[in-house]
């Protein structure tokens, strides 16, 4: 009798767990209509956190996997007022869709994905469509900026790749915002994820001279230089713009500065790489 109970037991949880990860209760459950859907990503990164665990492209092949809530899937804590570099990269599908992406992070914590919650797509990052027939692949990166009037605590992001799902065959519009629920065109294509990310407080003046990683001067002129307190050696730094886009890599010695002279004055990014590959840092600097 107890191994029954036990066996149960056992069938019950896997049923709940199953239940978690197929189920986005309380938000909208998107499930595309078509039968032809399946995984387009293949990982992402967030603020030093490498998410990999999508599988393979093609591995979702039907309506039921088009999507899947990651629930115990840990992401890092995004403090309010805080920037965090995010990666995202795709697989090269072959076919002509889908052709769009969009990440939302529900900030106001009402169980909806509301248009003013996305924090990175086509049309704010790369403004150009995804690669299809077996195109190159280009890593989507974009700093983004977590509100200062975000809700503290946990809430919900959303991951998807879609294509239009007014007209699945148009060619790209950078002006075209993705639904995060399903479409109800019979040949639309899609995968959506979901995980749960907790808000934090903003730093405090002191909390931030405790990091051990900083740039100096800031304001800058001339020369950006490190200040790296970690164990771990700088392999690059990326410097972006306000719109996510990449305008200077450098490989060089960095304990005798960037140059960042050429720069027009305004808001930088820097997103400082380390060695083992799998950490990142995004600091906001100035140019004057």
């Amino acid at each position: 009798m107890n191994k029954i109970i036990l066996t149960l037991t056992a069938l019950l949880i896997s049923l709940i767990l199953k239940a978690q990860l197929t189920s986005a209760a309380p938000y909208c459950t998107p499930v595309y209509p078509s039968n032809t859907t399946y995984n387009m990503i293949q990982d992402f990164k967030i603020g030093g956190a490498l998410i990999q665990n999508f599988g393979v492209m093609g591995s979702y092949g039907n309506v039921i996997t088009t999507f899947k809530y990651f629930n115990t899937t840990t992401l890092p804590t995004l403090a309010k007022g805080s920037d965090y570099s995010f990666t995202l990269d795709f697989y090269s599908v072959n076919d002509s869709e889908p052709i769009y992406f969009a990440v939302w992070i529900d900030f106001n914590k009402n169980n909806v994905f509301e248009t003013s919650e996305i924090v990175m797509q086509n049309n704010n990052t790369i403004n150009t469509e995804l690669p299809t027939f077996g195109g190159a692949v280009t890593p989507v990166i974009k700093t983004i900026t977590i509100p200062t009037t975000a809700t503290q605590g946990a809430t919900r992001m959303r991951i998807m790749r879609a294509s239009n799902d007014v007209s699945i065959h148009a060619n790209y519009s950078s002006t075209y915002v993705l639904s995060s629920c399903s479409s109800t065109n019979i040949g639309a294509m899609g995968c959506m994820y979901d995980f749960n990310v907790t808000i934090g407080p903003a730093l405090s003046i002191s909390e931030f001279e405790k990091e051990e990683l900083k740039l100096y001067p800031n304001p800058v002129g001339q020369s950006l230089f490190i200040d790296n307190k970690y164990s771990n050696e700088i392999s690059n730094v990326f410097i972006f713009n306000q719109l996510g886009q990449k305008i200077k890599l450098n490989c060089s010695d960095f304990t005798h500065g960037i140059d960042v002279s050429e720069l027009t004055e305004g808001i930088y990014f820097a997103q400082i790489n380390f060695e083992n590959q799998l950490a990142s840092k995004t600091i906001k600097f100035v140019k004057k």
